[in-house]
Protein backbone atom coordinates (compact mmCIF):
# COMPACT_ATOMS: atom_id res chain seq x y z
CA UNK A 1 0.00 0.00 0.00
CA UNK A 2 1.40 3.39 -0.98
CA UNK A 3 0.05 6.60 0.46
CA UNK A 4 1.07 10.24 0.56
CA UNK A 5 2.33 11.89 3.72
CA UNK A 6 0.58 14.97 5.11
CA UNK A 7 3.64 17.03 4.14
CA UNK A 8 3.48 15.86 0.50
CA UNK A 9 -0.25 16.60 0.27
CA UNK A 10 0.15 20.09 1.75
CA UNK A 11 3.05 20.88 -0.60
CA UNK A 12 1.12 19.76 -3.70
CA UNK A 13 -2.04 21.65 -2.70
CA UNK A 14 -0.07 24.83 -1.90
CA UNK A 15 1.95 24.83 -5.12
CA UNK A 16 -1.08 24.05 -7.29
CA UNK A 17 -3.78 26.05 -5.47
CA UNK A 18 -4.12 28.36 -8.49
CA UNK A 19 -5.03 25.34 -10.68
CA UNK A 20 -8.34 23.83 -9.47
CA UNK A 21 -8.36 20.00 -9.35
CA UNK A 22 -4.79 19.71 -10.61
CA UNK A 23 -3.28 18.75 -7.21
CA UNK A 24 -5.35 15.54 -7.04
CA UNK A 25 -4.42 14.57 -10.61
CA UNK A 26 -0.72 15.17 -9.92
CA UNK A 27 -0.78 13.16 -6.69
CA UNK A 28 -2.60 10.24 -8.36
CA UNK A 29 -0.12 10.24 -11.25
CA UNK A 30 2.87 10.24 -8.87
CA UNK A 31 1.40 7.38 -6.84
CA UNK A 32 0.79 5.29 -9.95
CA UNK A 33 4.39 5.71 -11.08
CA UNK A 34 5.55 4.80 -7.56
CA UNK A 35 3.64 1.50 -7.55
CA UNK A 36 5.12 0.60 -10.92
CA UNK A 37 8.55 1.19 -9.39
CA UNK A 38 7.56 -0.86 -6.34
CA UNK A 39 6.60 -3.80 -8.56
CA UNK A 40 9.96 -3.69 -10.33
CA UNK A 41 11.86 -3.31 -7.04
CA UNK A 42 9.96 -6.24 -5.53
CA UNK A 43 10.78 -8.42 -8.50
CA UNK A 44 14.49 -7.57 -8.30
CA UNK A 45 14.66 -7.98 -4.52
CA UNK A 46 13.02 -11.42 -4.54
CA UNK A 47 15.08 -12.53 -7.54
CA UNK A 48 18.25 -11.46 -5.74
CA UNK A 49 17.58 -13.61 -2.67
CA UNK A 50 15.59 -16.57 -3.97
CA UNK A 51 15.62 -18.93 -6.97
CA UNK A 52 12.61 -17.27 -8.58
CA UNK A 53 12.39 -15.59 -11.99
CA UNK A 54 11.38 -11.94 -12.28
CA UNK A 55 8.65 -13.00 -14.69
CA UNK A 56 7.12 -15.34 -12.12
CA UNK A 57 7.14 -12.61 -9.45
CA UNK A 58 5.52 -10.07 -11.77
CA UNK A 59 2.85 -12.57 -12.90
CA UNK A 60 1.57 -12.80 -9.32
CA UNK A 61 1.23 -9.03 -8.94
CA UNK A 62 -1.69 -6.78 -9.72
CA UNK A 63 -1.78 -3.01 -9.38
CA UNK A 64 -4.70 -1.01 -8.06
CA UNK A 65 -4.09 2.47 -9.37
CA UNK A 66 -4.88 5.77 -7.69
CA UNK A 67 -7.38 8.20 -9.18
CA UNK A 68 -8.00 11.87 -8.51
CA UNK A 69 -11.07 10.79 -6.50
CA UNK A 70 -9.28 8.04 -4.54
CA UNK A 71 -5.68 8.77 -3.61
CA UNK A 72 -4.56 5.29 -2.63
CA UNK A 73 -2.56 2.84 -4.70
CA UNK A 74 -1.73 -0.77 -3.97
CA UNK A 75 0.43 -3.60 -5.25
CA UNK A 76 -0.98 -7.06 -4.53
CA UNK A 77 0.56 -10.49 -4.97
CA UNK A 78 -1.47 -13.70 -5.06
CA UNK A 79 -0.14 -17.18 -5.79
CA UNK A 80 -0.78 -20.72 -4.59
CA UNK A 81 2.17 -22.54 -3.07
CA UNK A 82 4.22 -23.94 -5.94
CA UNK A 83 5.77 -27.35 -6.15
CA UNK A 84 9.30 -27.46 -4.76
CA UNK A 85 10.30 -28.41 -8.31
CA UNK A 86 9.98 -24.68 -9.17
CA UNK A 87 13.13 -24.09 -7.08
CA UNK A 88 15.54 -25.92 -9.39
CA UNK A 89 16.27 -29.31 -7.79
CA UNK A 90 19.34 -31.28 -8.88
CA UNK A 91 19.13 -33.76 -10.56
CA UNK A 92 15.95 -32.53 -12.23
CA UNK A 93 14.77 -35.39 -14.48
CA UNK A 94 11.72 -37.50 -13.66
CA UNK A 95 12.68 -40.75 -11.95
CA UNK A 96 15.76 -39.30 -10.24
CA UNK A 97 16.41 -39.27 -6.51
CA UNK A 98 15.06 -41.99 -4.23
CA UNK A 99 16.62 -45.28 -3.08
CA UNK A 100 19.95 -46.25 -4.62
CA UNK A 101 20.30 -42.99 -6.60
CA UNK A 102 22.06 -39.71 -5.91
CA UNK A 103 20.40 -37.62 -3.18
CA UNK A 104 18.06 -34.94 -4.49
CA UNK A 105 19.19 -31.41 -3.58
CA UNK A 106 16.96 -28.31 -3.55
CA UNK A 107 17.74 -24.67 -2.81
CA UNK A 108 15.05 -22.06 -2.30
CA UNK A 109 17.55 -19.32 -1.39
CA UNK A 110 20.33 -18.35 -3.75
CA UNK A 111 22.90 -18.20 -0.95
CA UNK A 112 23.89 -21.35 0.89
CA UNK A 113 23.58 -23.72 -2.07
CA UNK A 114 21.16 -26.59 -2.40
CA UNK A 115 20.25 -28.71 0.61
CA UNK A 116 19.83 -32.50 0.41
CA UNK A 117 16.32 -33.92 0.74
CA UNK A 118 16.88 -37.49 1.89
CA UNK A 119 14.48 -39.97 0.29
CA UNK A 120 12.96 -37.38 -2.08
CA UNK A 121 12.60 -37.98 -5.81
CA UNK A 122 11.21 -36.31 -8.94
CA UNK A 123 7.86 -37.59 -10.20
CA UNK A 124 5.57 -36.60 -13.07
CA UNK A 125 1.98 -36.20 -11.90
CA UNK A 126 -0.28 -35.98 -14.95
CA UNK A 127 -0.84 -32.58 -16.51
CA UNK A 128 0.47 -30.86 -13.37
CA UNK A 129 4.02 -31.66 -14.47
CA UNK A 130 7.09 -32.53 -12.42
CA UNK A 131 7.11 -32.45 -8.62
CA UNK A 132 9.46 -33.22 -5.74
CA UNK A 133 7.93 -35.99 -3.64
CA UNK A 134 8.77 -38.61 -1.03
CA UNK A 135 7.12 -41.76 0.25
CA UNK A 136 5.10 -41.52 3.46
CA UNK A 137 5.69 -45.15 4.45
CA UNK A 138 7.57 -48.27 3.40
CA UNK A 139 5.17 -49.07 0.58
CA UNK A 140 5.31 -47.59 -2.88
CA UNK A 141 2.20 -45.47 -2.32
CA UNK A 142 1.09 -43.00 -1.01
CA UNK A 143 3.57 -40.24 -1.74
CA UNK A 144 3.76 -36.74 -0.35
CA UNK A 145 4.38 -33.82 -2.73
CA UNK A 146 6.65 -31.10 -1.32
CA UNK A 147 5.81 -27.44 -1.80
CA UNK A 148 7.96 -24.35 -1.63
CA UNK A 149 7.10 -20.84 -0.49
CA UNK A 150 4.76 -18.76 -2.67
CA UNK A 151 5.85 -15.38 -4.03
CA UNK A 152 3.64 -13.44 -1.55
CA UNK A 153 5.51 -15.18 1.29
CA UNK A 154 8.84 -14.15 -0.23
CA UNK A 155 7.61 -10.57 -0.61
CA UNK A 156 6.66 -10.58 3.07
CA UNK A 157 10.25 -11.19 4.19
CA UNK A 158 11.31 -8.15 6.21
CA UNK A 159 14.42 -7.28 4.16
CA UNK A 160 12.48 -7.43 0.88
CA UNK A 161 9.57 -5.44 2.31
CA UNK A 162 11.85 -2.68 3.65
CA UNK A 163 13.66 -2.39 0.32
CA UNK A 164 10.44 -2.17 -1.71
CA UNK A 165 8.91 0.43 0.63
CA UNK A 166 12.07 2.57 0.48
CA UNK A 167 12.17 2.46 -3.33
CA UNK A 168 8.44 3.27 -3.59
CA UNK A 169 8.72 6.22 -1.21
CA UNK A 170 11.79 7.60 -2.99
CA UNK A 171 10.08 7.29 -6.37
CA UNK A 172 6.90 8.89 -5.01
CA UNK A 173 8.87 11.91 -3.77
CA UNK A 174 10.70 12.34 -7.07
CA UNK A 175 7.60 11.86 -9.24
CA UNK A 176 5.50 14.23 -7.14
CA UNK A 177 8.07 17.03 -7.59
CA UNK A 178 8.37 16.24 -11.30
CA UNK A 179 4.60 16.17 -11.90
CA UNK A 180 4.04 19.41 -9.94
CA UNK A 181 6.67 21.10 -12.13
CA UNK A 182 5.03 19.78 -15.30
CA UNK A 183 1.58 21.01 -14.22
CA UNK A 184 2.93 24.49 -13.43
CA UNK A 185 4.83 24.64 -16.75
CA UNK A 186 1.74 23.52 -18.70
CA UNK A 187 -0.42 26.16 -16.98
CA UNK A 188 2.19 28.84 -17.75
CA UNK A 189 2.33 27.88 -21.44
CA UNK A 190 -1.49 27.85 -21.65
CA UNK A 191 -1.68 31.32 -20.05
CA UNK A 192 0.96 32.67 -22.47
CA UNK A 193 -1.11 31.87 -25.58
Amino acid sequence: MISLTDEQIKRAVKLLEHLPGEAQKVMASAMNRAIEGARTAASKAVRGEYRVSSERVKKTMTLRRATAAQLTAEVRSVERRPSLFQYAPRPAAAGTGGAGKPTLRVGVKRSGGRKPLKGAFIVRLGPAGLHVASRTGKKRMPIEVHYGPAVPQLLGVESVKRHVEAVAQQRLDARLDHDIGRAIDAAGKAAGR
